[in-house]
C-alpha cells in the first residue's frame, strides 16, 4: 500500500468490526473500511452523517439559493483536507447503502440534489462504483424521499437521473397529489405508509416495507433535521456519523436554527481526523445496539 492520500480520515477508535461485505475498501490509499452490525429482522439498518459547527448548528431556514448552511458550517475553501474529507465520506457512506434517504425539504432546498457517488473532477464516482459492482449491488443506491404531502417539483434533477430508482414515502394524500403531478411518468414509485401522516407508526410500517419489498437492508440518511428528527423520535436511527467543525455559527443572523440532536446516552465508536486540519473531527455515535 502507498502513502495514504491528503484528506484520508484515521480512524484512531473504531469498535466497529463486523464487515457484512468483508473487510474491504474502496481504495486503501483514501478510505478505511467501515464496519456495520448486521439488518435488524424487519428493517434497515439506518444510519445518518450530518456535519455541525462549533457550536452544534447544523442547518437554518435558507433565505434563497446562496445561503448554504452546510458551506457555512464547513467553512474555508472546498479543496481543504478536513472539507474534502467529510465530502469523500458521505459519498462513501452512500456508497456503502442500498438506499440513501432524505426529506422533501432538502430535495426543495437542493433541486440539483442526486444520488450519485462521484466528485466533479475526481474518480471518485467510477471508483465507488465498481465497488459497488463488486459487492453484487447496482450501479447507484436507490433514493428514498419521504414527503407527507407530496409537495415535489418532479422536475428536479433527482427525477430524471439516469438509473437512479426514487422510492417516495409518502400518504395517501399524498400519493394522490403526486400523481396529478404526473408521479406514474416519471416511474417513481410510491410507498404508502399512512392516511394523513407520517408518524413513527408509519415510519415503522415504510422501513418494514422497504426491507421486505425492495430488499433495502442499510439505509443511509443525509437529513434534513426535520426528518432526521422524525426517525430518532421513531426509535429508527441506529447510529450517527457527525463531523465537526471550528466554525461558531452567530445564530442571530439566521431563522429557523436547528442544533444537532442530542447524543446523551449514544455510545461513541468511532474517532477520526484528518492529518493537517485539526479543525474537522469525526465521531460516529451509536443510538441503538445491535
Amino acid at each position: 500500500m502507498t502513502e495514504p492520500r491528503p484528506g484520508r480520515i484515521s480512524w484512531t477508535l473504531d469498535l466497529e468490526h463486523r464487515y457484512p461485505y468483508g473487510r474491504v475498501s474502496p481504495d486503501p490509499n483514501r478510505f478505511e473500511p467501515l464496519g456495520f452490525p448486521p439488518p435488524w429482522p424487519d428493517r434497515p439498518w439506518i444510519y445518518a452523517n450530518v456535519i455541525a459547527s462549533a457550536n452544534d448548528v447544523v442547518a437554518w431556514t435558507r433565505r434563497g439559493p446562496g445561503d448554504d448552511p452546510i458551506a457555512a458550517i464547513a467553512g474555508g475553501s472546498p479543496d481543504r483536507p478536513g472539507r474534502r474529507a467529510d465530502v469523500e465520506l458521505l459519498r462513501y457512506l452512500r456508497a456503502g447503502a442500498d438506499a440513501v434517504a432524505v426529506g422533501a425539504q432538502t430535495l426543495r432546498d437542493q433541486p440539483e440534489l442526486t444520488d450519485t457517488l462521484g466528485i466533479k473532477g475526481t474518480d471518485l464516482g467510477p471508483l465507488l462504483e465498481r465497488f459497488r459492482a463488486s459487492l453484487g449491488r447496482p450501479r447507484l443506491p436507490r433514493q428514498v424521499i419521504y414527503t407527507r404531502g407530496g409537495a415535489l417539483d418532479l422536475e428536479a434533477r433527482m427525477f430524471d437521473t439516469p438509473e437512479a430508482e426514487v422510492i417516495l414515502v409518502t400518504t395517501a394524500r399524498g400519493a394522490q397529489r403526486l400523481r396529478a403531478l404526473g408521479s406514474d411518468g416519471k416511474g417513481v414509485r410510491l410507498l404508502i405508509a399512512g392516511e394523513d401522516d407520517l408518524g413513527p407508526v408509519e415510519l415503522a410500517r415504510a422501513h418494514r416495507s422497504l426491507f421486505a419489498d425492495y430488499g433495502v437492508r442499510y439505509l443511509d440518511c443525509e437529513g434534513g433535521v426535520t426528518i432526521l428528527e422524525a426517525l430518532r423520535a421513531a426509535g429508527l436511527v441506529d447510529e450517527i456519523f457527525v463531523t465537526s467543525t471550528d466554525v461558531h455559527i452567530d445564530t442571530s443572523r439566521h431563522e429557523g436554527v436547528k442544533r444537532l440532536p442530542p447524543l446523551a446516552g449514544a455510545r461513541l465508536v468511532a474517532e477520526g481526523a484528518v492529518e493537517g486540519d485539526a479543525a474537522f473531527t469525526f465521531r460516529r455515535w451509536r443510538l441503538n445496539e445491535r
